[in-house]
């Protein structure tokens, strides 16, 4: 890496006294050199305008050095709520759930992002079919101490067409058209890579589907972050059909359609009407309706909050208060006095001391109004600032910073370290013209960052007056995970450093291995990193992968697709990648071994210790089997007095004997223990 030249490496004494050392050199006849000679005193100006200038020059401001991280794809990491999940029981009549509804933790307000629906449906059983096989369960069965196969009939290879399907029975029908959501407690294996935002090829390809008066029926999956029953989560469905009746229920079922599986898919739980929720509290929003005359507000806050209505006039809003409430139960719509080509809903909380207004605009550069925002999620922030006696609002954009912004660029800068809201000078960013109570806002959430990681148990009711959502019964299921507090522009600046110092290249055979190791949602046993596998002219580079179960020594479609995609990330463009599986050589053993006295299990330690020493040389691909090293491990054991013979053969392609009898294999290759006969004689 470069090391950046600095340039203010003189005090300003310094650039002084070598000024005065060359003035000799120059001038031969100027030998007054006191501090009262006018030439002294051009002597300091021009050492301290040397020193400003340097000192300047060797200086980064922070505005440029955000250009560059932003550069690296490196971005100041800002403050998030925890997320969870709620399992919601007891509604007598599919309950509506409005949007940022809130569900208490204390004092902690969760949300759920969107509008829900709290169904009157219930699960009552659970069918495994497949391989011939079929077994049902009461959903009283699935307490989280059992587990069963969610297709049992999965072998060791698969098997084409696939027969294997679970059927889910409920006690009424799931409306048509509705999202619903189902938890899945998965037997989750803690070697698998979690599956993030990168790209991952299923292991398995499932259909879910409901029965109809027509047969089944596909129902559209609009989110799966079990990825097939790999890991616990969610499962988001919608039906356009009509359920009806069958001899179980009302029944729901996923069909396995390809099947790529490493360890056959188990589970412990599943719960239904489960609802998502993040924690945060939305204390300002806005919503925008296009050509409608009456306003349906489906937020908590709309419903329960106070409103400002604005028009649209030329890209421009302006207020009205030309409209009426209709409330109905549980809902609230804005009835407009008539047509409206766009119009916008501001909603805010009833406990903000100012409402919406934030402040009025002073017409000066770099007009600053305070704002708390210790616990404000940044990203939410909006604003409206108006122009004019009867004002006309125009939406405003948060930046970063101002360094970009043209004179004319409705911006501004959150500075959360001083609690300022920050304008431009017409310079970089616009002046917000002068005015009363003039801007407003237009966003405002909060959220308590770390903080609001919590134990499951912890929400046990909704923060609303609603009594429809007041006698659900409600059931936090999973602990709160994910809050992150806020990063200062240091810590970035930090972290920065060590990612570069990371890279994101692979280019060494650890960085190879690292990738492999780390490709979401597979399991990788173990892998080898090779050059030169097929000949000296062979010039890719390959990879050999060791997955768990059916994944340990068969090839499997989705486990190279995964690798592939996974590498292509960081792998030069030149580089080539192959991925190819373990070769299996098969070991005949045979040994004749003499035994201490009172030994009676010595057969079956030595059979242990030869199976050992196979299991050690596993551990890396291609490993040469000493018969050296063998005949030792035997002999050194407490039970064998001698060996009368011992011998090791060895079964498939490419493979050499030497002098020794060491064996020497293919680099990808795996020792596996056929036969193995052993006689035992006791000493005297």
């Amino acid at each position: 890496m470069l090391k950046p030249e600095r340039l203010n490496d003189q005090t300003f004494d310094d650039i002084v006294d070598a000024a005065v050392k060359s003035i000799s050199r120059f001038d031969t006849e100027w030998n007054n050199l006191q501090a009262a000679d006018p030439g002294m005193t051009l002597v300091d100006l021009f050492a301290w305008l040397k020193a400003i200038q340097h000192e300047y020059m060797s200086v980064i401001l922070p505005e440029s050095q955000r250009r560059f991280l932003e550069l690296l794809d490196i971005r100041q990491r800002r403050s998030r709520g925890a997320r969870t999940l709620l399992a919601l029981s007891g509604a007598r009549a599919n309950t509506h759930i409005p949007a940022e509804t809130k569900w208490m933790a204390g004092d902690m307000a969760f949300e759920n992002r969107e509008s829900a629906v709290a169904f009157a449906a219930a699960l009552t059983a659970v069918r495994f079919c497949g391989g011939g096989r079929e077994a049902g369960i009461g959903v009283e069965q699935l307490d989280g101490s059992r587990l069963f196969p969610v297709f049992p009939g999965i072998g060791a290879q698969p098997q084409l067409p696939c027969d294997e399907e679970m059927v889910l029975f409920f006690d009424r029908p799931i409306p048509s058209g509705c999202p619903f959501s189902l938890y899945f407690g998965v037997a989750e294996d803690k070697r698998r890579t979690p599956v993030g935002a990168e790209p991952f090829v299923p292991l398995a390809e499932v259909v879910w589907e409901v029965w109809t008066r027509t047969g089944w029926q596909e129902a559209q999956l609009l989110r799966d972050d079990t990825h097939a029953f790999l890991f616990s989560g969610l499962v988001t469905l919608r039906h356009d059909g009509k359920m009806t009746r069958n001899e179980g229920g009302y029944a729901l079922r996923v069909r396995l359609v390809r099947d790529d599986y490493d360890l056959p898919p188990q589970i412990k739980d599943i719960r239904f009407n489960v609802l998502e929720v993040c924690q945060q509290d939305t204390l300002v929003r806005s919503d925008v309706f296009h050509e409608q005359q009456l306003l349906v507000l489906d937020s908590d806050l709309g419903i329960h909050g106070d409103h400002r209505v604005f028009l649209e006039e030329d890209g421009r809003w302006r207020e009205t208060r030309d409209f009426r409430e209709i409330r109905a139960k549980g809902s609230l719509s804005l009835q407009l006095a008539g047509p409206a080509g766009c119009a916008m809903v501001l909603s805010w909380h009833k406990g903000l001391p100012t409402g919406i207004t934030l402040g009025s605009g002073a017409g000066f550069s770099g007009q600053e109004l305070p704002f708390d925002g210790r616990y404000a999620e940044y990203d939410s922030i909006r604003l409206l600032v108006g122009r004019g006696v009867d004002p006309l609002y125009q939406s405003w954009e948060r930046r970063d910073d101002l360094y970009a912004s043209a004179p004319r660029d409705r911006h501004f800068v959150l500075d959360e370290t001083r609690g300022v809201i920050r304008f431009g000078d017409h310079l970089q960013g616009a002046i917000p013209p002068r005015g009363v109570n003039n801007i407003l806002l237009a966003g405002y959430r909060t959220c308590r960052g770390k903080a609001s990681d919590i134990k499951a148990g912890r929400i046990t009711a909704p923060g609303t007056d609603d009594p429809s959502l007041l006698a659900l019964t409600v059931e936090q299921i999973v602990p709160a995970q994910g809050g992150r507090d806020g990063e200062t522009f240091e810590e970035t600046a930090a972290r920065a450093g060590d990612t570069l110092r990371s890279g994101r290249r692979a280019v060494t055979e650890e960085d190879y291995l690292a990738a492999v190791r780390g490709v979401p949602g597979l399991i990788i046993e173990n892998c080898r990193v090779l050059t030169g596998f097929e000949g000296p002219e062979d010039n890719a580079l390959t990879v050999v992968v060791q997955g768990a179960g059916r994944a340990a020594r068969f090839p499997r479609p989705a486990y190279e697709q995964n690798i592939r995609l996974a590498l292509d990330c960081c792998r030069m463009l030149n580089t080539r990648i192959r991925v190819v599986w373990p070769g299996t050589v098969r070991l005949a053993v045979r040994a004749r071994i003499v035994t201490a006295p009172y030994y009676h299990d010595a057969e079956q330690v030595v059979r242990r210790r030869v199976e050992e020493f196979v299991s050690e040389l596993n551990k890396r691909f291609g490993s040469v089997l000493s018969y050296g090293e063998l005949y030792c491990a035997v002999d050194l054991l407490e039970c064998v007095r001698g060996i009368e013979m011992l011998s090791v053969e060895p079964v498939g392609d490419y493979i050499a004997k030497t002098r020794a009898d060491d064996i020497v294999v293919p680099p990808n290759s795996l020792y596996e223990i056929a036969r193995f006969e052993l006689s035992c004689a006791g000493s005297l």
